[in-house]
């Protein structure tokens, strides 16, 4: 292209025309190498993952025991004790004193007495149970039966006996003679025992405050204390607690005297170990103040 300037002088002005670049071109090829860096990454750790797996699941016991987690699936309770999973409390695992349970095994070893545990142990025990209450003329006021936590050793009336008389704790003395001969066999066991006391739903009608809950409560301790005075130490009962008429044996009839009852449960170790760690101080534990969550772990 010519124009002319001043003085009639012609100029050629040249004008050059740019093509437009792409936004492709712009940042080229280098998107593609992060992003198969990226799935090089992504492919190296999900094969540490498959490789790690099956050892978790050799080393974790709790893989595969929710049909048997009482805090799971609607087990025994509490003090089923078979289950090893963790419970957390803000992401802190808190276990079972597992070490304690051990020590305390060996310990009884060395002082003569024996811990039962398994079922055919428990089986053998509950038999000798009923072989004594047979030689005191007491076999319908017992009843022993194995169950998850250990054995359920339940002392009850009978149609011609009373274990307490009406309205009181005090103790009938047919029952007295049973629960010595109980001790007999339980001064050699190892397991702790909770003692409980139930009632039935018949109002107690005193003027001063005192109903179902004193008198369950009064006669679990006179059970007790029976007990220690036949023998027992008195080391060996963790708790005793007075129940009065929430729990019956006969729901449907909850004034039915077969209500009225002692129970002693035997505890296996596992349960005794969920049981301390549920009232002890010696389990790790989170505590939880306006200043945040603490973990304090386990005391040795």
């Amino acid at each position: 292209m010519k124009t002319r300037g001043k003085g009639g002088a012609e100029r050629e002005i040249i004008i050059k025309r740019r093509g437009k670049k792409g936004h492709d071109d712009a940042h080229g090829g280098a998107w593609k190498v992060a992003f198969a860096d990226f799935t090089l990454a992504m492919m190296a750790l999900f094969m540490v993952l498959w490789i790690v797996q099956p050892r978790m699941e050799l080393s974790n016991p709790s893989y595969g025991e929710q049909e048997s987690n009482p805090l799971v699936d609607g087990g025994a309770g509490i003090f089923d004790g078979t289950s090893t999973s963790p419970l957390e409390l803000d992401g802190i695992p808190v276990r079972p004193a597992q070490p304690e349970v051990t020590r305390r095994e060996e310990r009884t070893e060395e002082d003569g007495s024996l811990r039962y545990g398994s079922t055919e142990e428990l089986k053998k025990l509950a038999e000798l149970m009923r072989e004594v209450a047979g030689e005191v003329d007491a076999l319908a006021n017992l009843e022993v039966d194995v169950v998850p936590q250990g054995l359920r050793i339940l002392i009850k009336d009978d149609q011609q006996r009373f274990m307490f008389q009406r309205g009181s704790a005090t103790l009938n003395p047919h029952f007295r003679k049973l629960l010595g001969v109980l001790a007999g066999v339980l001064v050699k066991v190892d397991n702790k025992l909770i003692i409980s006391g139930h009632t039935d739903a018949m109002p107690y009608r005193q003027g001063n405050g005192y109903n179902n809950w004193n008198l369950s409560g009064d006669r679990a301790l006179r059970a007790r204390q029976t007990l220690v005075d036949a023998g027992l130490a008195e080391r060996s009962v963790l708790q005793v607690t007075a129940q009065a008429d929430v729990m019956p044996l006969h729901p449907e009839d909850p004034q039915n005297g077969a209500n009225r009852r002692v129970e002693i449960l035997l505890l296996t170790a596992s349960a005794e170990a969920l049981y301390e760690e549920l009232f002890g101080d010696s389990y790790a534990r989170a505590r939880f103040s306006e200043s945040g969550a603490s973990y304090q772990a386990q005391s040795q």
